[in-house]
């Protein structure tokens, strides 16, 4: 079984995906899935799962809980009260966020080469369905989605400077293309998408590149680029459409 949070939250079990019900059960898994086999407090719990907690709060998370409960009878997933609070009893590993972590963790270590480097974050990557959280509501969703998606622009972004060491400018301009419009102020994804362009001998797109984020930073923000890709944009300007790729 699975319990997949990068994206909306899910269950997976033999194929199949276990109807978890409204978004509020769907934070209380949550609110328990980050922290996969270790006890999460009710205090916690309730700060996770509501902003204005109710009145009749820890009833209602009793209620969520014991749903929950059938959902994933079947499923080798169990809740259990432990330490004056509950705890998803499952291996952390079978959770996505975790298993993500863990395969980004594991290609920053000094032992792993490039190729290693490449192919367990691509693997990392490959969990990524969406936004984490997608239609859980709160304060607290919106603090682990940010992030979880600043862990994500991480893994990318060493993920694209080590395909641009290996040679391969083109996997990261495929790659990078769709996904630069999706985080507009991730400005290190910018600059691996602009490097593998001038890689190709697309400067002139990268030019275009830099213009339109600097439009997006100016007309929301009011303010500009920061100084490392205002450095490379101007590298692009002084040496044509082929400059180094600075990596």
């Amino acid at each position: 079984m699975d319990v997949r949070i990068l994206g909306p939250v899910e269950v997976s079990a033999g194929g199949r995906r276990v109807p978890l019900g409204p978004p509020q059960r769907r934070a209380v898994l949550a609110a328990l899935a980050v922290d996969a086999d270790r006890p999460v407090s009710l205090g916690t719990l309730i700060e996770r799962v509501w902003d204005d907690p109710p009145e009749r709060a820890t009833d209602s998370l009793y209620a969520h809980i014991a749903r929950l409960r059938q959902a994933l009878a079947a499923t080798g997933a169990r809740i259990e009260r432990r330490d004056g609070g509950y705890a998803l009893e499952v291996e952390p590993d079978r959770v996505d966020a975790y298993r993500f972590r863990r395969l980004a963790k594991q290609a920053q270590l000094p032992a792993c080469d490039d190729f290693g480097r490449v192919r367990l974050l691509a693997e990392a990557m490959e969990l990524w369905r969406g936004a984490p959280l997608t239609g859980i509501p709160g304060e607290w969703a919106a603090r682990m989605r940010y992030g979880i998606e600043q862990q994500f622009v991480g893994a990318v972004v060493t993920w694209a400077e080590t395909h641009l060491r290996l040679g391969r400018p083109d996997v990261v301009v495929t790659e990078l293309t769709p996904l630069v419009p999706r985080h507009p102020l991730a400005e290190p994804l910018a600059s691996m998408l602009m490097r593998g362009l001038c890689a190709l001998g697309r400067g002139a797109e990268a030019v275009a590149l830099y213009a339109r984020l600097r439009g997006y930073l100016a007309d929301h923000l009011g303010i500009e680029p920061g100084p490392e890709l205002r450095a490379l944009h101007l590298s692009i300007l002084r040496t044509g459409p082929r400059p180094p790729v600075l990596v």
